[in-house]
């Protein structure tokens, strides 16, 4: 044995094995060492030198060595001692004492400048032809097979990392408001590679590069590197949960289900393209977006009864499995959105999720940077948008690297469809938390950005969607409200002089809101409007006088607001909610997919005008009209949360409630104008606004979800005889009723006061304090 190792030539331990510091244990007759046939690895051994190097003295002699310049090129390291080199190389070259290294570096040098110069002339590559394929054309899309597994590859994460670098070159701090990104900035840098002189025309891959950081850095922690990264997608793919791998519903359902949700529920929920978000595509992005499509379309197929239930416990699932995974992309936050409109009821009022689903929309899409604005850094750079800060934008390139498709060009057409789904994602998430907060009287959380601020003429694009001329609207609308209020409230605050004319304060306020309201429909009115007319869609109706209701409680409910002010806008209140209710009942066969958020809306009118008309004078027809209105609302909307069988809606439990206190209210009013010509509004409010546990005993099970047994005509007239059908009438009939002198209000009324509305305990009511007012 001890012959044998005799025997065996010296050589030299291998690079892997020097690198592990382990010994190189490998047999004369084999090309590898043990350890390299174990890691499968190339094995180079270097040619091995006995004794000591040429140059290298025992220790403690002297070594003379020359004295080094100042700031020589030993002292530089990284890029700096790379463009050191190129300098002198250049200099060498320009006085002829160039030598072989110089004309390398230089011709290293100048390919690099011309692969980049090709890089960007490109117009498109194999990639971006094939992701362009998913288009014939603008009109007729196609999204096969083949073109989803082209859009679903995403990207290695050093792709976004190189590309976020490249467009960083300039080193502006275009993050600094945020913390995190300058973190993922400054690890970036620190992964760059170091000898530039190194470069060659044929770039290595990203596994390539990650291999030659490691060989280069031994001593930095691959698990520090990997947190102090960028954002990163995270899908919520896979066999395990796909809804059509389960077996939970078949290709060909899914294909329906998809067409019935663009086709009949698209205009109450906004936000998704039809062209883009195909079962295919959407099957390979998020589970959890494709089970909340497909869950919604069945809730509203009068045969899928079995299959919704199945699906929509399998939504649930993976909502809770989207927080625990920490799943990040923008589908997953439309994910969110779709399942708000129509959420089951929970036992209380405020047990569903919808708060808790918008706020996680508005997390994830903030930490995928979908509130920036999409310009490419050059156009900043040249400083074309000078009021734009660099924290407010986002490259295209970036964006779409971001969102795993890299290699697609943002230029082409493919490419400004998906940068135009990030911007639509966060339109549609502001109108709906705007609306979310102002039906349910909650504070504003997503704020109003770049985005939202130039979104006015968004939806004048070749590319824009049907329903994004509706979706604009709205967001101009909540936008601009907020200026609305403070000129209502500025109004108020400055009528506390005593020789302030409080008749003369009203009609300032009456036209600023009239001026406010007048102005959106002059401008998206011939837009979005239907008929000769050009009226609006009911559920946009809705929305939009509800806004102008929720501004009218305001100026009454206001501390500051002058006693004629708050008895002015009684009547323009009143009339508010009443056009609210009238359009549900004019507008019912196209709000059979009601969102829960609008059905609060409409109830807090129905009790808005129901508390008002308890200060009608006892001889005044109002009252009861109110009534009988509020009565055909609460028919509506019972039919149109059962409008299947397993529809269980949230419209039937607020249906039913509001004929409830209705009922209450028309008992408490008869018995009250017998003992008095005047009635009492205390007494009024505490016969007609009563709460779920003082009329528990008399109300129906709020779990109930059976087929209402709603009366008909006759019998709904025969109720209230003499009143006036307000349903049917225009906005000047109702303006003329309501200003009739016998429907004067009584002299007690001295403003509604929330402390009147918040006697309804099963709804929190808007608080217009914490609104502005």
């Amino acid at each position: 044995m001890e012959d044998s190792q005799s025997l065996r030539p010296k050589q030299a331990a291998c690079l892997v094995c020097r690198r592990s510091k382990i010994k190189c244990d490998y047999s004369p007759h084999e090309n590898k060492c043990k350890r390299c046939i174990q890691l499968d690895s190339e094995c180079i051994r270097p040619t091995f030198h006995a004794g000591r190097q040429k140059g290298i003295k025992k220790y403690g002699d002297p070594i003379p060595r020359p004295p080094l310049p100042p700031y020589s090129l030993c002292t530089r390291k990284g890029l700096d001692k790379a463009l050191y080199q190129i300098e002198q190389a250049i200099k060498r070259a320009r006085t002829g004492e160039q030598n072989s290294e110089d004309d390398k570096a230089i011709g290293n040098l100048q390919a690099l400048l011309e692969g980049s110069r090709a890089a960007r002339s490109t117009p498109a590559s194999s990639h971006l032809r094939r992701g362009s394929s998913h288009f014939n054309s603008p009109d007729q899309p196609d999204l096969s097979s083949d073109d989803d597994d082209e859009l679903n590859n995403t990207p290695d994460s050093n792709t976004y990392m190189s590309l976020h670098h490249h467009n960083e070159e300039n080193l502006a701090i275009d993050d600094a408001e945020n913390p995190l990104q300058l973190l993922a900035r400054a690890s970036n840098l620190q992964l760059s590679p170091k000898p530039i002189s190194g470069f060659s025309p044929k770039l290595p891959g990203p596994g390539a590069g990650r291999k030659k950081q490691h060989a280069e850095q031994p001593d930095e922690d691959p698990e520090m590197q990997s947190f102090f990264t960028a954002v990163r997608l995270n899908f919520d793919v896979g066999d395990d949960i796909d809804p059509i791998t389960m077996g939970l519903v078949t290709e060909e359902e899914a294909e329906s289900l998809f067409a019935f949700f663009h086709g009949k529920l698209a205009h109450t929920r906004w936000g998704l393209d039809p062209k883009i978000y195909t079962p295919s595509f959407t099957r390979s992005r998020s589970a959890f977006l494709c089970t909340s499509i497909m869950a919604a379309s069945a809730l509203f197929l009068p045969s899928a009864g079995a299959l919704s239930k199945r699906l929509s416990y399998h939504c649930k699932t993976l909502a809770h499995r989207v927080i625990a995974k920490r799943h990040k992309s923008v589908e997953i936050v439309l994910a969110f959105m779709v399942n708000v409109p129509w959420m089951f009821p929970g036992q209380h009022s405020t047990d569903d999720e919808t708060c808790w689903y918008v706020n996680m929309a508005a997390t994830i899409a903030i930490d995928l940077s979908l509130h920036k604005v999409l310009i490419p850094m050059e156009v900043i750079g040249s400083g074309s948008h000078t009021a734009l800060a660099r924290g407010d934008c986002l490259d295209p390139r970036t964006a779409l690297a971001m969102d795993g498709f890299g290699h697609i060009e943002h230029t082409s057409y493919l490419g400004q469809r998906l940068l135009r789904r990030r911007e639509r994602c966060w339109i549609a998430l502001f109108v709906l938390e705007r609306g979310m907060s102002l039906a349910r009287g909650r504070p504003y959380t997503v704020p109003v950005t770049r985005v939202i601020k130039d979104c006015d003429q968004w939806h004048r694009s070749s590319i824009a969607d049907p329903m994004d001329g509706h979706l604009t609207s709205m967001a101009v609308l909540r936008r601009d409200l907020d200026s609305l209020l403070n000129t209502v409230r500025a109004l108020c605050d400055g009528s506390q002089g005593i020789s302030t004319d409080g008749g003369l304060i009203a009609q300032s306020i009456e036209s600023a809101i009239e001026r406010f309201f007048d102005s959106w429909l002059t401008e998206w009115g011939f837009s979005i409007g239907t008929g000769p007319q050009r009226r609006l869609p009911p559920y946009v109706e809705i929305l939009v006088t509800h806004t102008r209701l929720s501004t009218y409680g305001g100026v009454i409910n206001h501390p500051t607001a002058p006693m004629e002010v708050r008895q002015f806008f009684r009547t323009a209140g009143l009339s508010s909610a009443v056009t609210v209710m009238r359009a549900v009942i004019q507008g019912e066969s196209q709000l059979l997919s009601i969102p829960n958020n609008t059905t609060i809306m409409v109830s807090f009118a129905a009790c808005f005008a129901l508390t008002l008309s308890a200060y009608a004078t006892g001889s005044s027809m109002l009252a009861p009209s109110i009534r009988n209105l509020i009565e055909e609302t609460a028919d509506v909307l019972e039919r149109v949360g059962s409008a299947t069988k397993h529809r269980n809606g949230l419209s039937t439990l607020y249906g039913k409630y509001l004929r409830h206190i209705v009922k209450k209210a028309a008992t408490a009013g008869d018995g009250q104008s017998q003992a008095n010509t005047h009635p009492d509004p205390t007494v009024h409010r505490g016969g007609q606004l009563g709460t779920p546990s003082s009329t528990a005993a008399v109300s129906p099970p709020i779990n109930s979800m059976g087929p209402p047994a709603s009366q008909p005509p006759s019998m709904e007239a025969q109720m209230w005889p003499g009143t006036l059908q307000l349903s049917s009438m225009s906005d000047d009939q109702i303006a003329e009723v309501l200003n009739q002198p016998g429907n004067e209000f009584d002299p007690t009324f001295a403003g509604l006061s929330w402390d009147d509305m918040n006697q309804f305990d099963w709804l929190s009511w808007p608080n217009l304090t914490d609104l502005g007012f």
